[in-house]
């Protein structure tokens, strides 16, 4: 069910079936569902979505199938109540102060000190996540947050914001199915004072010490927050005095991460999500034997897309398993700040880290975005 099908390529290109629904409606989704209940049968309901994997939640109990609880995600997907969770159940975290005007987000920067992360309390792909280095840039950034009324998607927001304190160190993510491990990530970001995820490296290369600590604090924020059933992605910085605990997500990751994980495991985490969803016992035998790595291609910055150059040399690196462009000649380009910045991506495999790190690098310095 979508809105607007269009929107995702994979539809037509999977031959699936469709319904357009106003997602944003949670009554129309529900009495849709259960149209398709009383009519075709309906085994489960499941999204990958941040945007709608609340609803999900709750249409899935609401008819008694599978899925996790919806206090639980409702809970997760507000960053502040989050917070609150993991605080009381002592999970390492950066400080924090939730905001409701500019005065209350000053105020929040002044009792943890400069510089600050400004960020909505709902939302992902880093949408909205900005470092502050100055008052003057927490008035300005929460002004901006605070006067915006509805999301990318056109959902109404919350009039509060999060002021963080900054966690320093390499940032990563944990999957997990229920409560087991499936992998590490390693995430690259871009430039501040925005935090683009430019790409992402699996499995991460840590210490066994590391490795241990971090998958650590990834189960107990699951167990915190009353999470267990199906995938979560869960990201977090190592720091100096250990890893500290960004967000958790309860869905599969975006990024092409699932894409990643089965070419390096042969663990298909949309599928055994989707088998999980209607009742089904998944299949998560780890075979990690490969290395993988994405890069993704970013918008050069305003203007419309003119050409792009190199295409053919990226594809031709050996290691390289996929190469996309997401927006064709013509298209409008600009700068978010955010995940929307990514127009592309490649991805590579390879016996070693550094053979899949190299060609995937290899391949995305050989393409040119002119606008």
């Amino acid at each position: 069910m979508s809105d607007n099908p269009a929107r995702y390529s994979y539809v037509s290109q999977d031959g699936l079936d469709t319904l357009k629904v106003d997602t944003r409606n949670e009554w129309t989704l529900v009495d849709t569902c259960r149209r398709l209940a009383q009519d075709d049968g309906l085994v489960g309901v499941t999204s990958s979505s941040e945007y709608f994997v609340s609803i999900a939640a709750s249409i899935a109990r609401r008819l008694n199938l599978a899925g996790p609880s919806p206090g639980a995600v409702r809970a997760c997907r507000d960053k502040f109540r989050q917070r609150r969770r993991l605080e009381k159940a002592g999970v390492p975290m950066p400080a924090f102060r939730c905001a409701t005007s500019i005065k209350t987000a000053i105020r929040g920067a002044e009792d943890l000190g400069l510089p600050v992360i400004v960020k909505p309390v709902g939302g992902s792909g880093s949408a909205g996540v900005k470092l502050c280095s100055t008052l003057d840039e927490v008035n300005a950034h929460a002004a901006q947050l605070l006067n915006q009324l509805y999301n990318e998607r056109g959902a109404p927001l919350a009039r509060r914001i999060l002021v963080e304190s900054v966690a320093s160190g390499p940032e990563y993510s944990v999957e997990t199915f229920g409560l087991q491990i499936i992998g590490i990530t390693q995430k690259h970001l871009g430039p501040l004072p925005t935090f683009v995820e430019i790409g992402h490296d699996f499995p991460a290369q840590l210490s066994p010490a590391y490795k241990k600590a971090i998958e650590s604090i990834a189960q107990q924020s699951l167990v915190a927050l009353g999470l267990g059933w199906g995938p979560a992605h869960i990201e977090l910085r190592l720091t100096e005095s250990g890893p500290q605990i960004i967000e958790v997500n309860p869905r599969l990751a975006g990024g092409f991460i699932p894409e990643l994980v089965r070419l390096s495991c042969g663990i298909d985490l949309i599928s055994e999500t989707i088998l999980l969803a209607v009742g089904e016992q998944p299949e998560l035998t780890n075979f990690c034997r490969e290395h993988t790595s994405i890069r993704f291609i970013l918008s050069p910055g305003d203007g419309t897309l003119a050409r792009v150059e190199g295409l053919d040399q990226a594809q031709s690196i050996p290691g390289i398993m996929d190469l996309k462009l997401y927006s064709p000649v013509g298209t409008e380009m600009r700068r978010y700040g955010d995940f929307r910045d990514r127009v592309g991506h490649v991805i590579s495999r390879g016996s070693t880290h550094e053979q899949a790190v190299q060609a995937a690098e290899t391949a995305h310095r050989a393409i040119t975005l002119i606008v």
